[in-house]
């Protein structure tokens, strides 16, 4: 792909036929130019090439397969052009509605979403397993609707009891910033207990890395595994020195504007594909068209169908 790609336009014009759109997608998923038969239980690196430039043919077990072979687009009946369009368009800063993209593609809404979907759930494939390091902010927010919105019998009491805070109908997001490279980390988790944000903590962060947070008591357990340095909110203390928790907040307030004013609605059950999408969208945000399409081609090698998205 081109790295003068800016535009819709010149996507198109990079990719005017199926052809190139899966010469595109093999050249990444086969980099080091050996084709790899995708089928589980094969794996053999000696294939045909049709001479339509789409399908091959494994020589060990003699099964066809494509570049979209046990990815995110096997089995689709979309052009892969909008496959690729939808991949460019989710990667606005504030993401895009399934309403909207459907508009944009000539799809149902019902087809954009699962689309959306789809390319979510590769984006959660991205994250690195290397943890973070170094000198790292955390700090914790609440996705759901907002209290002052609700009727006066609706309204919900902030909860905070053996050492947790919840929102009885809200869902707790744990994220956490890395200075020294600028990359963030980011999950839903069950609970707002110690024990989740704790164990959130210790799988994305190196133990003995400098720990800034904010002055939650729950994070003062933590001082055994890391060095801790805390800001006083409550006394509209903000930053102190070099510690502050600026940077994850300002994640946050770009995640609820995109949530709330793209997305609108999202349920739990769906809540952490978006907030990677959040994440990924963050960690890329430096990257020209090219790279930010080759990262999500790259995560796509994993499956997820209508009927498991809506169990």
């Amino acid at each position: 792909m081109s790295n003068t790609i800016k535009t819709v336009f010149d996507l198109v014009k990079q990719f005017p036929d199926e052809r190139s759109c899966h010469q595109y997608l093999a050249s990444q998923r086969w980099d080091t130019g050996e084709i790899i038969c995708p089928h589980e239980d094969c794996g053999h690196n000696v294939c045909y090439v049709f001479a339509d430039g789409l399908r091959y043919k494994c020589k060990k077990c003699e099964r066809l397969f494509t570049a979209k072979t046990n990815t995110f687009m096997e089995s689709s009946k979309l052009p892969t052009i909008k496959w690729l369009m939808a991949m460019y368009l989710v990667m606005h800063k504030k993401g895009i509605s399934s309403v909207q993209l459907g508009k944009d593609l000539g799809i149902t809404q019902k087809t954009a979403w699962f689309v959306l979907q789809r390319i979510r759930w590769a984006l959660s494939n991205d994250n690195e397993s290397e943890k973070l390091s170094g000198t790292v902010e955390i700090d914790e927010t609440f996705y759901g609707g907002k209290n002052k919105n609700r009727h006066y019998d609706k309204k919900q009491k902030y909860m905070m009891e053996d050492g947790s805070r919840t929102w009885k109908d809200k869902m707790p997001v744990f994220g956490a910033y890395e200075r020294e490279r600028g990359r963030i980390r980011a999950n839903v988790v069950d609970s707002k207990t110690f024990a989740d944000i704790g164990l959130a903590v210790v799988r994305n962060i190196e133990i003995s890395s400098t720990l800034m947070t904010d002055d939650w008591g729950g994070y003062n357990r933590l001082q055994s595994l890391y060095e801790c340095k805390s800001i006083d909110h409550s006394k509209g203390q903000y930053v102190s020195g070099d510690v502050t928790t600026n940077r994850i907040e300002n994640f946050w307030s770009h995640f609820k504007r995109g949530m709330h004013g793209t997305y609108i609605r999202v349920t739990p059950k769906h809540l952490n594909r978006y907030v990677q999408e959040f994440v990924f969208r963050f960690n890329h945000r430096t990257f020209n068209v090219q790279q930010q399409i080759d990262g999500i081609i790259k995560s796509m090698v994993c499956r997820l169908t209508y009927k498991e998205l809506i169990a």
